[in-house]
């Protein structure tokens, strides 16, 4: 006996063919994973741009900290340097060259030159810490001029 039930059932049922099945599976499987990767590039592009916003800070800190001889700040400002220049490649993940973001398309096609330029500032951020240890504040001087050639020489290659 056919029952209303048992008509809606069928066309439910045959409108979802295995073809049809998978087609709509593919459609929100490509859907779900185009929304997750545009939102997870706005979250990277946002978290690198919020770290060199710390080093520009820490930056002006430290220049001030050197003139008013407040070496723990040069110490923890350059430590904090050095430890997110450790991190920086890691924020420019393949794909992440799009949206909101000065990053030139070179860095993806010099990945290793990229991260070169990422360790030479940890190194010079690293030297800073050491001369602010030493409390000789021409060392300091020129540790924080060789820390902000490094932020320039990545900027002239890598920044828009």
């Amino acid at each position: 006996m056919i029952t209303l039930a048992n008509l809606k059932n069928l066309k439910f049922s045959a409108a979802l063919q295995p073809k049809t099945l998978s087609q709509i599976c593919a459609t929100i499987v490509v859907c779900l994973v185009a929304t997750g990767f545009g939102t997870a590039n706005a979250d990277i592009i946002a978290d690198r741009k919020a770290g060199f916003k710390r080093n520009a800070d820490s930056m002006k800190a430290i220049a001030a900290a050197i003139g008013s001889g407040d070496y723990q700040t040069i110490i923890n400002r350059a430590e904090g340097i050095a430890s997110w220049a450790n991190k920086i490649p890691s924020y420019f993940p393949e794909g992440s060259d799009s949206g909101d973001t000065k990053a030139r398309a070179e860095i993806w096609f010099e990945f290793d030159a990229f991260k070169a330029k990422a360790k030479a500032n940890e190194t010079a951020a690293r030297t800073l810490v050491t001369a602010a240890k030493s409390g000789d504040q021409g060392a300091m001087m020129a540790g924080l001029k060789n820390l902000g050639a490094s932020c320039k020489s990545c900027h002239s290659d890598f920044k828009e």
